[in-house]
């Protein structure tokens, strides 16, 4: 009677710090494997190809900016590359298993790098969304900073032995940049 009593408290005892070691140790892991995926997959897919001029044309009236008139289509392009892109890299993360050491499990410092090694496993789930966005900012007394960026919000799933946890991720990876010049004022006063 007392030995099934006790591997009952056992299993309850590890799945609790299975539970909270994937709050400490694998969200941050998860993470940052799934943002690192992400960024592997813009970059080798959109290296050198997003230009400024392609996605924005500037309306200028008199040499002065008066509208910009972006290129749809191409950001639609760009956009439906980066979300194929990241989600055949995150696919291939499901063939993957990374360890963690049982002493970390338990919470043992000084075994935290020792013991039976556990598996997880980090699974995407659904649909990978991708935005393009942008910004306009000051950037001088004459000078608008405009950029355009990829917004990826992403979910996965850590498997572990006996518990498993949902992380949602997101990033934001900058495409390109482009300073407008406007004419500069005859008097400034800043206060």
């Amino acid at each position: 009677m007392a030995v099934p009593i006790a591997l009952t408290l056992l299993f309850l005892f590890l799945e609790w710090r299975l539970y909270k070691t994937l709050d400490t140790v694998a969200v941050p892991q998860a993470r940052r494997v799934v943002v690192e995926a992400i960024q592997q997959a813009v970059l080798e897919n959109l290296r050198g190809e997003v230009k400024y001029s392609n996605l924005i044309q500037p309306g200028t009236t008199d040499g002065k900016v008066v509208f910009m008139a972006a290129d749809a289509l191409e950001i639609s392009r760009i956009q439906a590359r980066a979300q194929l892109a990241i989600q055949e890299r995150l696919a291939q993360m499901e063939t993957q298993t990374y360890h963690m050491p049982l002493g970390q499990v338990l919470g043992v410092r000084w075994l935290a790098a020792y013991g039976p090694r556990l598996p997880l496993r980090f699974i995407p789930l659904g649909v990978v969304k991708v935005h393009v966005g942008d910004n306009f900012e000051s950037s001088g007394i004459n000078q608008t900073r405009h950029r355009i960026y990829l917004e990826v919000e992403g979910e996965v799933q850590i498997m572990a032995s006996l518990s498993q946890e949902k992380v949602k991720v997101t990033s934001t990876l900058p495409l390109t940049e482009a300073i407008i010049v406007g004419p500069v004022p005859q008097t400034y006063v800043n206060f």
